[in-house]
C-alpha cells in the first residue's frame, strides 16, 4: 500500500497537491474521514494525468459533491438515481470508468458509467493506493513519449512489464496488480 507522501509526491508530477481543509467540502453528508485525511494530507487540487486514452482526473475537495452529477443524481433532473448506493462517493475518473470510495469501508471500487445498473468491483485498497497506482501508470506514459504504443495501437510489452513491477511494489501482490492493470486496459 502506499503511504500518504508516496502518494502526494507521484501526484505532484501531474498537477498541483495542496492541503485542502474539510471545510471546502459542500457535500450534503459529512465528509467521510479518510476523504478528510487524503484531501488534508495529499491534496490533489482537480489533477489530469495522461494514460493510454482517456486522462484520469482527480477533482480538488471544493468541486468533488459538484462530480457527484450524473452518478448520485440526475445531472439534469436533479432527481437521485436509484441504482447508485448511498455508501458509495465518486473520487476520481477516467471518462466512462469511475473510481468510487466505499465510504463504510474505505475501499476503492471501480465501474463504467452506461453499463446499465451499478456493479462496482474493489480495486485499490485505499485512496493513496489507488492515487499513486494511477500516478505512476501516467508517469509510464509520459516518460515513454512516442515510445509507448506498437503500430497497432497496442502497448508495448516493456511497458507493461514496467507498469507491473512499479504497480505490485504498491498493491502488494502480482494477482492484484494483473487485476488492476486488466480492468484499466493495460494487459
Amino acid at each position: 500500500m502506499a503511504t500518504t507522501q508516496l502518494a502526494r509526491k507521484l501526484l505532484a508530477k501531474h498537477g498541483k497537491v495542496i492541503s485542502q481543509p474539510a471545510t471546502d467540502w459542500t457535500g450534503s453528508f459529512p465528509l467521510p474521514r479518510p476523504l478528510e485525511k487524503f484531501y488534508r494530507e495529499v491534496g490533489p487540487y482537480d489533477i489530469t494525468i495522461e494514460t493510454t486514452g482517456n486522462p484520469f482526473f482527480l477533482p480538488r475537495l471544493a468541486a468533488l459533491w459538484n462530480y457527484q452529477a450524473g452518478y448520485r443524481w440526475n445531472g439534469f433532473s436533479r432527481k437521485p438515481c436509484p441504482d447508485w448506493n448511498d455508501d458509495w462517493l465518486m473520487v476520481a475518473h477516467e471518462f466512462e470508468g469511475v473510481f468510487i470510495l466505499s465510504r463504510k469501508s474505505g475501499h476503492i471500487l471501480h465501474d463504467l458509467h452506461g453499463g446499465g445498473a451499478w456493479k462496482p468491483y474493489p480495486l485499490f485498497p485505499n485512496l493513496n493506493t489507488m492515487a499513486a497506482c494511477l500516478a505512476e501508470l501516467g508517469n509510464i506514459v509520459h516518460s515513454a513519449g512516442e515510445d509507448f504504443m506498437e503500430p497497432d495501437c497496442s502497448i508495448r510489452r516493456k511497458y507493461v512489464a514496467l507498469a507491473k513491477s512499479r504497480l505490485r511494489k504498491l498493491l502488494g501482490s502480482m494477482k492484484a496488480t494483473q487485476f488492476v492493470l486488466e480492468k484499466l486496459s493495460w494487459a
